[in-house]
C-alpha cells in the first residue's frame, strides 16, 4: 500500500488528524490541477477541491486500500459530476462569441480553431488549461488523470469504469486535439 494510502487509513480508522494534513499536503497540487481542468473556472476548482476534502472527511469509512490517489480521483469527479447537475447550466454556449468575434459553433464546422485562436495558443499555461477545458469530457478526464493524478491506464480505465482500450483511445484522442489547438503538429 502507497503512503496516502495508510495515511488515509489512519485517518479513517483513527481520526488521526495528523494523518489527514499530511495526505492533504501531499495531493494538493496535482488534486488542484486536476480539478482545473475538469471545471469551468479556477473559482469552481477551487470551491470543488474544498468540496473533495469535504467529502473525503465525512466518507473515508469506504476507502478500504489501494491507491489513495485513485480514490481522491473518484471523489473529485464525483465532486465535479454533482457540482454541474445542481447547476443546471451548460459550461459554455455555441453562440458565445470569444474576444475575435467566432463563435463555438463556428469552430466546430471542421473541428479546427479559428486561425488567429491557434496563433494565441502557443506557450503559456493559461492557454494549455484552455485547450485541456476544450477536449471533450472523456479525453480530458483520461489526460487529467494520467497527468495530474498519475494514475495508470488500468486505474484510470477501473475509475471510470471503461475498458483499458478505451482509456488508451482517449488519451491519443486527447493528446492529438491538443497538438491541434496548441498550434502544434497533428
Amino acid at each position: 500500500m502507497t503512503e496516502d494510502g495508510r495515511l488515509l487509513l489512519a485517518y479513517a480508522r483513527r481520526g488521526d488528524v495528523m494523518s489527514l494534513s499530511a495526505l492533504v499536503a501531499r495531493n494538493t497540487t496535482w488534486l488542484r490541477a486536476l480539478l482545473r481542468g475538469l471545471t469551468a473556472s479556477d473559482a469552481e476548482a477551487e470551491d470543488a477541491f474544498q468540496e473533495v476534502w469535504v467529502r473525503v472527511i465525512k466518507g473515508c469509512r469506504s476507502f478500504r486500500g489501494g491507491s489513495a490517489r485513485a480514490y481522491l480521483a473518484r471523489v473529485a469527479r464525483t465532486v465535479v459530476i454533482d457540482r454541474f447537475r445542481r447547476s443546471g447550466r451548460p459550461t459554455c454556449s455555441l453562440d458565445a462569441v470569444d474576444e475575435n468575434g467566432a463563435s463555438l459553433a463556428e469552430t466546430l464546422v471542421d473541428g479546427a480553431p479559428w486561425p488567429s485562436a491557434a496563433t494565441e495558443l502557443r506557450g503559456t499555461a493559461a492557454d494549455v488549461r484552455r485547450a485541456v477545458r476544450a477536449l471533450p469530457e472523456g479525453p480530458r478526464t483520461v489526460l487529467l488523470l494520467r497527468i495530474e493524478g498519475e494514475l495508470s491506464f488500468r486505474e484510470i480505465a477501473g475509475e471510470l469504469n471503461i475498458p483499458l482500450g478505451t482509456a488508451l483511445t482517449w488519451m491519443h484522442a486527447a493528446t492529438v486535439r491538443l497538438r491541434k489547438l496548441l498550434g502544434g503538429e497533428s
